[in-house]
């Protein structure tokens, strides 16, 4: 009973406020509305005004601009008249279209050919002459043509391009007083512009405030009939549109301008109303929190640690039947979870075991030193086993192959793939030389390449008479090389694109010189990219001095590099395979 009680009176209680809400909602909305109306027709009559007056302004503007022009026009004719020698003088006639003011200045004979002409060049800021140009060759022009016949012409064109290099400009023109023939001027745009951005209506937009935040908008008649009105109402406020004249013009009122009185009267009723609300509000969710919150926090408070990864928690919610059942649906979950975790662990703790052997069991591990050089090599496994691998063997009697890769991908896929990358390696090596060998092999692995997987590989083929390395480098790191003085480098060896990424790549081998006493270190990316828990990279820094800093046989300088970088690292799990090979040149072979 106590519970349809509290339903009830929620919904009756609700329901007034709805309805007195929506009554002031309506009632102050259509208040609010026909006040904003009445404010944009009130600035709209007064923007028409000053549209009006602006029309005015401007055409008054124009017609004493094309009076001026005219006036020049006919006081270059009556110079001309007085003194037809000028037309020989570019000199003169440059004073006089500086006087004047003009850009230009074209004098014409009988046929409305230009014998004088003057143009100012803005690009150089000389003057340039259309002297013999026809103006009866455009359209432009052409309309001056009656004054070489008729003495009482005079014209002053609207803005076009003239008739040579289609500049928008504005010319005037009268005819000769001398002689039959045509005398003009003409005025670049900028002129002609000003007086119409001064006397543009669009400035009376910027003038023109409505409420605070309201503006005003003037565009050209689309075709609208003279008593034109019309409201739009939209999520951003309201707006009128009224043709005046020639111009369409709207003003809009934004949407929290318009409703602001209304809005403060509903204010005071959502405060009244939440009142009376919370008293209900805190009634009702004295007995929500004591039968549904508090048991919903406590699943919530166990499922973090679950997901936290506590698999041992249980759920113990007793409060009502369906907490109950949600705590052994979800005890039942964890346990389902809990054995398919187990159950996967095993199968890809399995799989990276097999890679780990299919990765160690084709590396060379016979090391045998020889009295121009000695080589040694090892492979330390990250967690998850990549495709790292290196190789060295006899091409001939006087060359040595030495050669260190690193496959993308992880476990069994990547290393089967290594195994095919470095058979293939092997193969062609033995056959082709560096560079081709190198081609070769990337067209053969983007042919098979249906797992997308790409490999990064540096070889150096060591002939033993010279002690001279080819290098071809598919987009490995460089290798290091120290010196007998104890000294070391970076072999910058130019970068070619990575294998099996594009049957299109080319290699270039280049060589390098070796001396009796130096060290070559080939290494893969899981050297100098060792993390250490303030995720820092060991780096191709560290490992110089690293190799400086190191002594002893082959095998030794190869476990001191391991240590620093197991050092530098410390507790931080690493996620890819160390591998290196070195090799020391001894002497050459005789």
């Amino acid at each position: 009973m106590k519970i349809l009680f509290q339903k009830w009176l929620f919904v009756f209680v609700l329901a007034a406020f709805l309805i007195t809400f929506l009554s002031s909602w309506w009632i102050h909305s259509n208040l609010a509305e026909n006040s904003a109306v009445e404010l944009l027709q009130n600035n709209l009559d007064d923007a028409a005004r000053r549209v009006r007056s602006t029309g005015k302004n401007l055409k008054t503007i124009i017609s004493m601009s094309n009076a001026s022009a005219l006036a020049k026009t006919r006081a270059l004719a009556m110079m001309i008249k007085e003194n037809p020698a000028i037309l020989d003088d570019n000199n003169k006639l440059d004073d006089i279209r500086k006087k004047l003011d003009v850009d230009e200045i074209h004098v014409s004979d009988a046929n409305g050919i230009l014998i004088a002409s003057l143009a100012y060049a803005p690009a150089t800021g000389g003057v340039k002459s259309y002297r013999g140009y026809d103006m009866k060759s455009s359209l432009q022009s052409a309309e001056f043509m009656p004054a070489c016949t008729d003495p009482g012409f005079s014209l002053v064109q609207h803005p076009q391009p003239n008739g040579i290099l289609k500049i928008l400009f504005q010319y005037a023109g009268t005819a000769r007083l001398d002689a039959p023939g045509i005398v003009q001027i003409g005025y670049r745009p900028e002129r002609i512009e000003e007086a119409g951005r001064l006397a543009n209506v669009k400035n009376i937009e910027k003038d023109v405030r409505i409420g605070m935040n309201g503006h005003l908008s003037i565009e050209k008649n689309p075709g609208y009939r003279a008593d034109y009105r019309k409201i739009f109402r939209t999520s951003n406020g309201i707006s009128l549109s009224a043709v005046y004249g020639s111009y369409l013009l709207t003003a809009h009122l934004p949407k929290e301008e318009m409703y602001m009185s209304r809005d403060s009267v509903i204010k005071i009723l959502i405060i009244g109303n939440l009142i009376l609300f919370g008293v209900i509000f805190l009634l009702i969710s004295r007995l929500l929190q004591k039968v549904v919150i508090n048991g919903i926090y406590t699943v919530n408070d166990s499922l973090k640690e679950i997901t936290g990864g506590n698999l041992e928690k249980e759920i113990n919610v007793t409060t009502t039947t369906e907490f109950q059942s949600l705590s052994s649906g979800i005890n039942s979950t964890v346990a389902a979870l809990k054995k398919a975790i187990e159950n996967e662990s095993r199968r890809i703790d399995a799989e990276l075991e097999m890679g780990k052997m299919i990765q160690t069991s084709v590396l060379p591990v016979d090391f045998h030193d020889t009295p121009d050089y000695r080589l040694h090599a090892g492979m330390f496994t990250a967690r998850e086993v990549g495709g790292d691998f290196y190789d060295f063997f006899t091409i001939d009697e006087n060359h040595t192959a030495l050669l260190i890769a690193d496959v993308s991908g992880k476990g069994i896929t990547a290393a089967l793939y290594m195994m095919n990358a470095k058979s293939l390696l092997k193969e062609l090596i033995l056959s082709y030389p560096p560079a081709e060998a190198f081609a070769a092999a990337n067209q053969e692995l983007c042919r098979n390449n249906k797992a997308h997987m790409f490999l990064t590989a540096f070889l150096a083929v060591f002939d033993r008479r010279t002690g001279i390395l080819q290098c071809v480098n598919a987009g490995h790191n460089p290798p290091l090389l120290k010196h007998a003085d104890n000294t070391a480098e970076y072999l910058k060896i130019k970068h070619s694109l990575v294998l099996s990424a594009s049957a299109k790549a080319k290699y270039t081998a280049v060589p390098a010189q070796l001396q009796p006493g130096d060290k070559l270190l080939l290494y893969t990316d899981g050297v100098t990219e060792a993390m250490n828990p303030q995720n820092e990279l060991f780096g191709e820094k560290r490992l110089m001095e690293t190799f400086v800093s190191s002594r002893g046989s082959l095998p030794e300088i190869l476990d001191f590099i391991r240590s620093k970088t197991a050092d530098f690292a410390g507790e931080a799990p690493q996620n890819d395979d160390i591998t290196m090979l070195i090799m020391e040149y001894i002497s050459p072979s005789r």
